[in-house]
């Protein structure tokens, strides 16, 4: 290509999983069964900037910086993927930027990131995306060519954006916004905050483990009972008789379902921050993404006292207080 000098930057926002993680794994939903979680983005993003490269090099900025002759041999998977998917081999400049870790961090990261890739790089080529849907599916295969193991809910929430009931079936994904009042979310929001674990997880182990418990006879009830909550969960959040408390009681059942799926969700670390958590007034909580690691969500009896625990579990523990989102993957700034 010659040097035109566009530029693209871009976000894509973060996600919270309150119930359902793991019947979005297609070993679990395309064997007949349906899936369904309750998500929501928040204000923690990813950002992506692409440019044309004055030269016909290709330089990705991450933890490190690459700069390669040729797209093929640049290292970092999901920028490599994505450039390679759109026919960008040379002359081109990615910087990758996160508000929290890109990897590990349970909140759907490495769908953010690349959810954004893809359309930074579809806009620079003119390969127009038609809609959401097609944008998270792609995600989702672009994902799996660049070695990611896992369900497809981060996919649709980070591209869809906002407080969402995601149902999987064999045969589509149906996304429809959750109808919540603002009061009741602002509810919510006041007495959630995430706790890092000091711990990064590690994927592809408890991804693989989850795929095997999702079709096992003995497993596989818990993956039904994940279901039934997150549905459970979504009565409550549109009921006209919304107590926001029960939403923390239900976030603790979800927490010892997840368990009983999969044991790699958590280890003694874990169970001891979330027993402390919960000496200390937290309701309820759960770890996110696939567990092992990341951020713990927890959910305080009330927000005088959420910012009571935060106080008391620094330095050891960085808590973040975060707010729903209602954008999903988004051009902030072009010049084309």
């Amino acid at each position: 290509m010659l040097y035109n000098k566009r530029h693209i930057y871009l976000r894509s926002p973060l996600r919270i999983s309150f119930a359902g993680g793991g019947t979005d794994i297609e070993a679990f939903y395309g064997s007949g069964e349906t899936g369904h979680v309750v998500s929501s983005t928040i204000d923690l993003y990813n950002y992506v900037s692409i440019k044309d490269m004055f030269d016909s090099n290709v330089r990705v900025h991450h933890a490190e910086i690459e700069t390669q002759s040729i797209t093929s041999r640049i290292r970092h998977p999901y920028a490599q993927t994505a450039l390679e998917h759109y026919g960008i081999f040379k002359g081109a400049e990615v910087i990758l930027t996160s508000d929290v870790m890109t990897t590990g961090s349970g909140l759907g990261a490495s769908s953010a990131m690349m959810s954004s890739l893809i359309l930074g790089c579809s806009n620079l080529r003119d390969k127009k995306i038609r809609n959401k849907t097609e944008h998270s599916e792609l995600t989702y295969k672009l994902e799996a060519d660049a070695g990611t193991i896992g369900g497809k809910q981060d996919q649709y929430a980070t591209v869809f954006g906002g407080f969402n009931s995601i149902t999987f079936k064999k045969e589509k994904v149906i996304v429809r916004k959750v109808k919540i009042s603002e009061n009741n979310l602002k509810a919510i929001e006041d007495r959630m905050f995430l706790v890092f674990t000091n711990m990064a997880r590690e994927n592809k182990i408890i991804q693989t483990n989850l795929e095997t418990n999702s079709v096992s006879a003995e497993k596989s009830v818990y993956f039904k009972k994940l279901r039934e909550l997150s549905y459970e969960l979504l009565s409550l959040l549109e009921s006209g008789n919304f107590r926001v408390n029960d939403v923390g009681k239900l976030l603790n059942e979800s927490w010892k379902l997840k368990k009983s799926s999969n044991g790699h969700a958590t280890n003694i670390f874990i169970d001891q921050l979330y027993e402390t958590l919960r000496k200390k007034g937290v309701i309820g909580g759960k770890v996110l993404g696939a567990g092992g690691g990341g951020f713990l969500l927890a959910f305080a009896g009330d927000p005088g006292l959420r910012e009571k625990i935060k106080y008391e579990l620094y330095p050891n523990f960085i808590a973040l207080d975060v707010k729903f989102s209602q954008k999903g993957t988004e051009v902030l700034w072009k010049n084309f």
